[in-house]
């Protein structure tokens, strides 16, 4: 097709053996492409599959927690590869001790033949991200992994000294994936997703997630690395924060008419920042664009980016299943010229 092939966010079902994903619920990923594994130690699973879910019992000496995930027919339709969380773990403050000791005994092992290995494969058809986490910090992780959006709003107003002490356990797994992420032998680094400015909102993102991306930003650039992270939401209110993040890359950036602020004005917001994106996935869909408003974005989308530095042109946030086939094959054209 003369396109780039896409190697940054994974298929979450690329992995070795059914036992890597038994820790979903704990939003612990191990897929083949990435660069650490994470082992969990001091700890006895029990374990039962039925109907397309997978429930988790964790045994631990200060008790136990059980989590429940799944992935169904209809997912695999649409081209979904990441399971979802029907039971989440933490269910109130006493579990919250219980998962602190888990995330206070994991190991990171690093795999770099393994991702080796897919970087070759990738070759110069693309940039061979290496994936860490959704997640961009602990604090952060317990709000995508750990238990519900709402109630994690909840407990950060009536527990907020519990929540602290689990984000606080996790602080040596973070450090110990940066670390082996930035001596891999990737270029580009890949940790966190999903900002929105009503969900990560700017106090929240200054204070839990700001800090460890500007961390990393900085690591990695010691190491003459890169670090992407996964800008697909609604970025108006955060993007003054993203500056001083220190990342390079803005990944899957959605701009107007799926979002508040057009490319043009998010890139001049992000001065130095690369920004991979700027098509917005419902001009795709016949249902979302009619044929000439597609011609006309893709027009003037085109018309911005041309010997433009700092812009990386794709489908933000990912090509949808509805997609027109037609309509992809003629933003291809386009761009070849």
């Amino acid at each position: 097709m003369g396109v780039g092939y896409h190697a940054v966010v994974p298929n979450f079902l690329d992995i070795r053996g059914a036992d890597d994903t038994i820790d979903r619920c704990l939003g612990i990923y191990r897929l083949r492409t990435m660069p650490f594994e994470t082992r969990l130690h001091n700890v006895r699973r029990e374990v039962r599959i039925d109907a397309g879910k997978t429930r988790v019992v964790y045994h631990t000496p200060v008790g136990s927690v059980t989590g429940t995930f799944g992935y169904t027919p209809e997912m695999k339709e649409s081209g979904a590869s990441i399971s979802w969380i029907q039971e989440h773990l933490y269910k109130g403050p006493r579990d919250g001790r219980v998962l602190a000791h888990l995330f206070s005994n994991l190991e990171v092992v690093r795999t770099y033949d393994s991702y080796r290995d897919w970087q070759q494969w990738v070759g110069q058809d693309g940039v061979a991200v290496a994936f860490a986490s959704l997640s961009a910090s602990p604090m952060h992780h317990i709000m995508r992994e750990l238990l519900p959006m709402t109630d994690f709003f909840i407990e950060t107003h009536d527990h907020p000294d519990e929540l602290a002490a689990l984000a606080a356990s996790m602080d040596r797994w973070f450090r110990e994936m940066f670390d082996a992420l930035v001596e891999s032998p990737a270029e580009v680094i890949f940790l966190g997703a999903n900002y929105d400015e009503t969900i990560t909102y700017p106090p929240f993102f200054e204070q839990h997630i700001l800090p460890w991306l500007a961390d990393l930003a900085d690591l990695a650039h010691r190491h003459g690395k890169f670090l992407l992270t996964h800008t697909d939401g609604e970025n108006e209110g955060l993007l003054d924060l993203y500056r001083r993040c220190r990342f390079d890359i803005a990944d899957s950036i959605c701009p107007a008419p799926m979002t508040k602020r057009t490319l043009a004005r998010t890139m001049e917001a992000l001065p130095g920042v690369t920004i991979w994106g700027g098509i917005p996935s419902i001009a795709l869909c016949r249902g979302s664009m009619s044929d000439a408003e597609f011609d006309r974005l893709l027009d003037e989308t085109l018309a911005f980016a041309a010997g433009r530095s700092h812009l990386i042109l794709g489908i933000a946030d990912t090509t949808p299943p509805g997609a027109e086939w037609d309509r992809l094959l003629k933003i291809t054209r386009k761009v070849n010229g």
